[in-house]
C-alpha cells in the first residue's frame, strides 16, 4: 500500500468508501423493497440498478472524450443528493416514484464505471497489482458496508443506511477532486464521431479473442448474480423475520471477494487449473445457496460462490488491459457494462415467473459454455506465448 502512488492511493479510498456505501444499501433498498408487498418491486430494485448500464457503449464515447476524473467527481455529487431524496420517502409508499429516485441515481452513475476502469489502467504499470490490490480493499469495504447496514437495522432506521450510502457519495468525491491524471490532456482533443466510435469498441470485441472471452465472462457472472441478488430477500425468511439476513448474505459478497482475490495469483491467469476451479466452486455453490433450508449452509454457500465470481471479474478485467490500448478501454468497458447490466436485470426477473430447477439448469448451460470458450481462449493465449517467446530467441 506505501508503495502505491498518489493517485492510486486517493481512487482506492474513495472507492472502498463507496463500497462500503453500495453495499450497506442493497439489502436496505431489498427490505424497503418488500413493504410494497409486491415482489416484482424487489426485482425492480435490481432492474433499475442494472439497466442504465445499457446506455454505456454510446456514454464510452464521451468518457474516452473528456476528463474521466471531473466525470466520476460529478456523477458521485449527483447520486448522493438523489439518495439523500429516497430518505424521504414514507415506507411502503410511492412505489413508482421510489424505483424513480433508484432509476435516476444509478442513471447518472453509468457514467462512472467505464470511466473509473480506465482511469486505472493509467495508474501504473502493474495493472495485475494494481488490480488486485483494488479487489481486496474494496471487498472488505463491502463487509464493513453490511455490517454498519445492519447496525442501523438493529436500532430500527434501515433509512439511515441510505442515507450513509449518500454521505460515501460526497466522501468519495472529495477523494476524486484531490487527484491528478496528466494523461487525460490527451483525451480532450479527439474527434472520432460517436457511431465510429462505438462501432471501434465493438469491432475490437469481435476481433480479440481475449477481450470477447471478458466481456462472455462478465455477463455469465452477472447473470448469477442477477439470481442471487433476487434470492436474497427468500433465504433471508429462514431466519426470522428475515429482514437482517439480507445484510448477512450481503457480507459474504465482500467476505467471497476478499479470498477470491487472494486466490487469484494461486489459481493463475489464464490457466486450465484455476477454469476448473472457477467453473466447479461457481455450480456448486450456486446450487447449495438456491436449495439449501439452512441459512447457515446458504451463507457458506454464498461465500464460495463469491469467491468465485471475484476471481472471475479480476481475470476478466486483466484480459481487457492487458489486450487491449488504453485509448479504446472506455469504450470497451462500456460495451461490456451494458451487457452485464442486461444480464443482471434478466437474472433477477427469472424468480417471477421460473422454478429453481429452471433457473438453476439455465445458469448450469451458461457456465458450461463459458468454459468451453475460456479453455480454447486459453490454448490460444499459450500458443500465442509460445510464438513469441520462439521469436526473441
Amino acid at each position: 500500500m506505501s508503495n502505491l502512488q498518489r493517485n492510486s492511493k486517493l481512487l482506492l479510498y474513495g472507492q472502498a468508501l463507496s463500497f462500503m456505501g453500495d453495499y450497506c444499501v442493497l439489502p436496505a433498498l431489498l427490505i424497503l423493497s418488500t413493504y410494497y408487498q409486491d415482489y416484482w418491486v424487489t426485482s425492480g430494485v435490481i432492474i433499475v440498478r442494472s439497466i442504465p448500464m445499457i446506455l454505456q457503449p454510446f456514454l464510452g464515447v464521451w468518457v474516452d472524450r473528456f476528463s474521466r476524473v471531473k466525470i466520476m467527481l460529478w456523477t458521485d455529487i449527483i447520486r448522493g443528493f438523489i439518495f439523500l431524496s429516497v430518505t424521504l420517502l414514507p415506507s411502503g409508499e410511492y412505489p413508482s416514484f421510489f424505483l424513480l429516485l433508484l432509476l435516476l441515481s444509478y442513471g447518472s452513475g453509468v457514467f462512472f464505471n467505464p470511466a473509473r476502469l480506465a482511469v486505472m489502467s493509467s495508474l501504473g504499470d502493474d495493472i495485475k497489482r494494481v488490480n488486485t490490490l483494488f479487489a481486496k480493499a474494496t471487498t472488505l469495504c463491502v463487509i464493513a458496508g453490511a455490517l454498519i447496514g445492519a447496525g442501523f437495522l438493529a436500532v430500527g432506521s434501515v433509512k439511515s443506511a441510505v442515507a450513509f450510502n449518500a454521505l460515501t457519495y460526497f466522501v468519495s468525491a472529495i477523494f476524486i477532486g484531490r487527484m491528478n491524471i496528466q494523461s487525460e490532456a490527451s483525451l480532450k482533443i479527439r474527434k472520432a464521431k460517436m457511431v465510429e466510435s462505438f462501432l471501434q469498441g465493438m469491432k475490437e470485441i469481435g476481433r480479440n479473442p481475449f477481450v470477447l472471452n471478458a466481456v462472455l465472462t462478465m455477463m455469465a457472472m452477472s447473470l448469477v448474480c442477477g439470481v442471487v441478488y433476487s434470492y436474497f430477500p427468500i433465504v433471508s425468511q429462514s431466519i426470522g423475520e428475515g429482514e437482517i439476513g439480507n445484510f448477512i448474505l450481503t457480507v459474504t459478497i465482500g467476505l467471497g471477494g476478499f479470498l477470491g482475490a487472494l486466490l487469484v495469483n494461486r489459481w493463475g491467469f489464464n490457466s486450465d487449473r484455476g477454469l476448473v476451479y472457477f467453473i466447479v466452486l461457481s455450480l456448486t455453490s450456486l446450487s447449495v445457496f438456491m436449495y439449501s433450508s439452512s441459512f447457515s449452509i446458504a451463507f457458506i454457500a454464498a461465500v464460495g460462490l463469491f469467491v468465485a465470481l471475484e476471481y472471475g471479474e479480476v481475470l476478466a478485467k486483466v484480459k481487457v488491459q492487458e489486450n487491449s490500448g488504453n485509448e479504446i478501454q472506455g469504450r470497451i468497458f462500456a460495451v461490456s457494462e451494458a451487457l452485464i447490466g442486461l444480464a443482471i436485470s434478466v437474472g433477477s426477473t427469472l424468480v417471477n415467473f421460473a422454478s429453481t430447477l429452471v433457473i438453476l439448469s439455465l445458469l448450469i448451460i451458461s457456465m458450461l459454455g463459458l468454459f468451453v470458450h475460456t479453455k480454447l481462449v486459453n490454448k490460444l493465449y499459450v500458443t500465442t506465448s509460445n510464438e513469441q517467446s520462439s521469436t526473441i530467441l
